[in-house]
Formats: structure tokens, sequence, C-alpha cells
């Protein structure tokens, strides 16, 4: 058959104890929570490679403390073609919807949080050759147009990513990636140095490298794990405000068997902005600390019926103490999973 598909419905309960990412007056509320996980693949038998795939969640919090829901969904379809000598071609087109409380520091250029609204909808293209002894080359150029309510800006990104990956083995390979991106604004205008409006519309340019080595430790593949660095630095077209360096590192952890499912993920950032100050007459430049943990358990039950249960901490620490920026947050979830 050269069609397959995969269903799975989930529906559970949990709580947030700062769902507004607050600093100052954190607010908690319980919850329920249910999500859709679709995925329709083609098996390249003929040299045609077609997955399709919608991924969403929606939370209904029991108290409104500032937002009474949130939801993100992502749809997604790729179709790609094996040519000769070792060449593929492909084409990707996404959309996202998101209504999420969410960190905003990078994109307003002070440390806050916000409850942000939009769309993203992306067309890539990609071509990928295959080199010699697990050796192989990819060039895609992502275009994305975002449209947000505020206190977002609506605006265009687009720019080429080149990645280089070496397949050890069935079971181990490394990539080495580097993307550059524009991004100019609709309405938001470049700022000074001192977060003063200046004559020109915003335009930002960034530049981003990732490392990356994915590992099965077993034979069955029952353990995998994959270890991220990433750097990115950021740059305006005004007086710097909104400039900064970010350093990542990102480590993911799965144990996986025919009735359960253990997944960790642990990942730290340090943001460092060159330019901004941490008050207007302070000298000292921004810098944030940030650190996302998070751990899910997955039990088969019977049949397609399945239980998990999810714990998830999020920190974020600034040098200007007790910024609105800063706030930590912890939630809990659990629930059924049905996949047909």
């Amino acid at each position: 058959m050269l069609w397959d598909e995969q269903v799975s419905l989930s529906s559970g309960l949990g709580y947030n104890n700062n769902v507004l990412l607050s600093a100052f007056n954190p607010h908690g509320s319980a919850f329920n929570i249910n999500g859709l996980d679709l995925m329709v693949m083609r098996v390249p038998l003929d040299g045609w490679r077609i997955v399709g795939s919608i991924i969403g969640d929606d939370i209904r919090y029991w108290h409104d403390v500032g937002t009474s829901r949130e939801d993100s969904f992502v749809g997604s379809l790729r179709v790609e073609r094996d040519l000769p000598d070792g060449w593929r071609a492909g084409l990707e087109a996404r959309g996202l919807y998101e209504d999420q409380v969410l960190d905003t520091t990078t994109s307003l250029g002070v440390p806050t949080t916000a409850l942000v609204e939009g769309y993203g909808i992306t067309a890539q293209p990609s071509l990928r050759k295959d080199l010699v002894d697990g050796l192989w080359l990819k060039l895609e150029v992502p275009v994305t147009r975002w449209l947000f309510q505020a206190p977002l800006d609506n605006y265009w990104e687009f720019g080429p990513v080149v990645t280089a990956g070496y397949d050890f083995n069935p079971r181990a390979d490394v990539t080495l990636s580097y993307g550059a991106s524009y991004q100019n604004h609709d309405e938001w205008m470049a700022l000074d140095a001192y977060g003063r409006p200046l004559p020109q519309l915003l335009e930002i340019f960034q530049d981003r490298a990732e490392l990356a080595w994915h590992q099965y430790w077993d034979a069955d593949r029952h353990w995998r794990s994959s270890t991220r660095l990433v750097f990115s630095y950021q740059e305006d077209n005004g007086g710097g405000y909104f400039n900064y360096y970010q350093y990542q590192a990102i480590e993911d952890l799965r144990w996986q068997t025919d009735d359960w499912n253990l997944q960790g993920s642990a990942q730290i950032a340090y943001q460092d902005y060159p330019v901004q100050t941490i008050e207007p007459h302070n000298p000292q430049t921004l810098n944030r600390n940030l650190l996302n943990l998070s751990l899910e358990a997955e039990r088969r039950l019977f049949k397609g019926w399945k239980s998990f249960a999810k714990l998830e901490y999020q920190r974020a620490v600034s040098n200007q103490g007790g910024d609105a920026g800063d706030f930590n947050a912890t939630t809990v979830s659990g629930g059924l999973r049905y996949e047909f």
C-alpha cells in the first residue's frame, strides 16, 4: 500500500500555577485540554514522498485569570521527489495558528510576556544532494508571512538555510546548519539605542547556526537522544535596541517500547543584549537566563488506548531584577489518548 495514516485524539486535565507568566502576581488555574495529531504519509516506492500533518491543542481554563483559553495548531504538507544522481527536490507548505501566553522579549525588545494571537503561513522549497559515504547537503528557502494582533506587528520573513549532514550508520547522524533571515515590519518603527522611534520602518537581520547529534543507543532502538547547540544573532536597522546574542543547549532523551514511551527534555539559553541597558541612566546592558524542562510518560492500556502524564517547568531571569520578564511557571497534566 502506498498510503499510511496515523490519527490520535487526546483529552485530559491539568493545572498551571502561572498562566500569564507573571513576575509579580501569578495566578493559577485548572484546565481541560484536548488534542489532535493527524499524519498521512505516502511511501516513496516510485520516488515520490508526501507527508501531511495537523497537530494542535486546545486548553480551556476553569478560571479566567486574564485569559480563558490557549490554542495552538500547525498544519503542513510536504512533497519530495527523488531525482537522478542523488538529488532530491521538495516543497513544503505550513500554516500555524496560536493564541497563547508567550515570552515576547525577543520580539518587543524588552523583557516581557504577552497573550499572543496570530497566524503564520510558510512556503519552503528545498533541494538535497546525497554525496558519498553518508554525507549530504541541503538548501531550504522558507518564506513566511506573519499576521499578529497587538502587541505584536505583522511582517515578512525570508532567507536561506544550508545544512550539511553525515549519517554514521542507520542509528546515528550529525548535522550542521546555518541560516540567514530578513524581517521587514508593516508598522513598527526602528528605535534608537534608548528605545526612541526613528523615521524608518523596522528591519531585522538574523544569523543562526546549529550543531545537532541524533543517536539510537541500542539495536532495538529503545533509547534515543538528541543534542543541539544553537547560536543566533539579531541586528536591527536602527540604534541596536533589538540586537541580541543567544546561546542555547537542548537535550532530549526518549525510551520507547511497545507499551511505554518516556521522554525528557531540557533547554537552557542565555541572551545578551549588547546595546540595550537595564535602566535609562545605568550603563549595564541587559542579559537573561532561560530554562525549560519537561518530562512525559505514556503507557499503553489496551488496543488503541493510552494514558499520559506530563510535567513542564519554565523559568526566566534577567539582570534587571523583578522585571515583568522574570517568571516561574509549572504545569502538570494527564489524561487519555486514543489512536486509530
